[in-house]
């Protein structure tokens, strides 16, 4: 038996924080598929808040991340409904906390 979700990297990125949520990483899903999501991973050089967006809407709560840890996440199968339509887009966002530093992130999942 293969536990699910499974996938590959689908999406990585690093960006610099701002004031502002930026968008560290991103996946367009393809139309007529579903996403799922396995695993995001997120490393910071400082502090930073941290957030899950589907389709331009916040689906997780904030998360402030130190820069210490890395932040290792794994998600059930149909952890979130997200079917693609060839414009909507998971994606993880990241603003600063009391400095600019680089957000780096990993996205895991499949289509099926």
């Amino acid at each position: 038996m293969i536990p699910r979700p499974k996938g590959g990297v689908l999406a990585k990125g690093s960006a610099a924080t701002s004031s502002a949520y930026v968008t560290v990483a991103s996946r367009v899903v393809t139309s007529g598929l579903t996403f799922q999501l396995s695993k995001v991973v997120v490393s910071a050089e400082r502090a930073a808040w941290i957030k899950y967006r589907w389709a331009g809407a916040d689906i997780s709560c904030e998360r402030l991340m130190d820069d210490k840890t890395i932040m290792l996440e794994h998600f059930p199968w149909d952890y979130r409904s997200m079917a693609g339509d060839g414009a909507s887009a998971f994606d993880v966002q990241a603003k600063y906390y009391t400095a600019s530093g680089t957000v780096n992130v990993e996205v895991v999942g499949e289509e099926v």
